[in-house]
């Protein structure tokens, strides 16, 4: 697997993804969904595209660094996660002042493996305030090339110097909120166009999917239901450019039933939105 397999999510990867062909990664995220969000998997992928030599930005999953973190055991990538409360014990699961410092010391290590360490942080919102004040002494001063990822199911319970040094990801499963797939994979679009995505990523991933002037008529219906849901305050463009984004839509129909070239017609319309 690789990052692209989290695509589900959106602008989530894309926005991911840009920080690493840019080269602007920060120090510290925060994962932030609900619990059936993958955001230990999707913290693993993105490990690997940060990592891998073979697919840089990606990740191949084959090679030995992607292995070992898909395996759990790649020598400077760090997981703390809440303990199991042992059997006959009451209370909630937390992350405890000493959990941060076991992972505040690898954090001084050099790398061993590349020249990045990188620290996932489960279940973050559990830690004690104890354990938050001590990490927010490494976030303040992190080493050279680290990596700390939070993962978290509510940010707000983060102490509010805590998340004004971290770039908050929201994870929103995109395929549970549309009608159909093509929906969803519109919406998926028009995230990356938002999100100033380079035009190259959204012409290919639109190529992977929409190959038939069938599939051009039902990425049109699509983009035209995610734009009517902006129009009536569902998202995140403005509803003047949501109005004029429909008419867009419509002049590209117009296109296809003129025997354009169904790509020609799709990639016409996505210009339009990001101009």
């Amino acid at each position: 697997m690789g990052l692209s397999d989290y695509e589900r999510y959106g602008s989530a990867v894309t926005k991911l993804k840009n920080a690493m062909h840019t080269g602007t990664v920060p120090h510290a995220y925060i994962f932030e969904g609900d619990h059936n969000t993958d955001k230990l998997g999707l913290s693993i992928a993105f490990a690997q595209a940060l990592l891998c030599a073979e697919r840089p930005g990606e990740g191949c999953g084959q090679c030995p660094t992607c292995r070992k973190l898909r395996d759990g055991n790649y020598e400077d990538f760090y997981l703390v996660q809440p303990k199991e409360k042992a059997e006959g014990k009451t209370g909630t699961r937390s992350l405890k002042d000493a959990d941060i410092e076991f992972l505040q010391q690898k954090l001084m290590e050099k790398p061993s493996a590349g020249d990045r360490n990188i620290a996932v942080i489960s279940g973050a919102d559990t830690m004690t305030l104890r354990a938050e004040t001590r990490l927010l002494k490494t976030l303040e001063e992190p080493a050279p090339g680290t990596v700390i990822l939070l993962l978290s199911e509510n940010s707000e319970k983060l102490l509010p110097t805590i998340r004004s040094r971290c770039v908050t990801i929201r994870l929103v499963n995109l395929t549970e909120q549309y009608e159909t797939p093509m929906e969803a994979f519109a919406s998926e679009i028009l995230e990356m166009v938002l999100s100033n995505a380079f035009f190259f990523d959204v012409q290919k991933k639109i190529s992977k999917k929409v190959k038939s002037r069938n599939d051009a008529y039902e990425f049109l219906d699509g983009m035209e239901s995610v734009l009517e849901s902006c129009l009536a305050g569902g998202g995140k463009m403005p509803s003047a450019s949501a109005a004029k984004g429909i008419q867009d839509v419509e002049e590209a129909r117009r296109m296809l039933q003129q025997n354009v070239i169904p790509r020609f017609s799709v990639l016409g319309l996505i210009l339009k939105l990001e101009s």
